[in-house]
């Protein structure tokens, strides 16, 4: 059944998981230019908080087309062969909420740690919001930063 924006809940989360676990992680931004409108924010990265505290710097929030290459590019760069599998997904109206499990190889310097060789997984929660015609207008992400942080090297010190 169609709602009231044009597009169908199901549509829209057909579509989130097809940025999330295929394109992103495939680095097809040939693909995700077609499902993104070209002035969708992002409105967090996903680890944007990691990035500010290891003095590693990547664009918290903007664009989304302009952040693949400023963002998502240094991020994959040092997670490599990258996997995501969607674990639970509410999509209501416009908006689709996904939790998703990331694993990626930490091949190369990601957020200041050099490369361990070792597979690292992650938990992400993203909140995608639709047009009428069912491309991705805003973007907004978190993710279990702690948790990779210190997979990947970083230790917690208490004073």
């Amino acid at each position: 059944m169609e709602d009231t924006m044009g597009t169908t809940p199901e549509k829209n989360t057909d579509t989130a998981k097809l940025l999330l676990e295929d394109a992103m992680p495939n680095m097809r931004l040939d693909v995700v230019r077609t499902l993104v409108t070209p002035d969708a924010p992002i409105r967090r990265a996903g680890f944007a908080d990691l990035y500010a505290v290891t003095g590693d710097t990547i664009p918290q929030s903007g664009n989304f087309l302009e952040w693949l290459t400023s963002g998502w590019e240094v991020l994959s760069a040092g997670l490599t062969d990258q996997t995501a599998e969607t674990t639970d997904v509410v999509a209501q109206g416009d908006t689709v909420v996904v939790k998703y499990h990331m694993t990626a190889l930490h091949s190369g310097t990601f957020a200041g740690a050099p490369a361990t060789g070792t597979r690292v997984e992650w938990d992400e929660i993203g909140v995608l919001h639709f047009d009428d015609d069912g491309l991705v207008t805003d973007l907004w992400f978190m993710c279990q930063e702690l948790s990779l942080a210190q997979q990947i090297g970083y230790t917690t010190s208490r004073s």
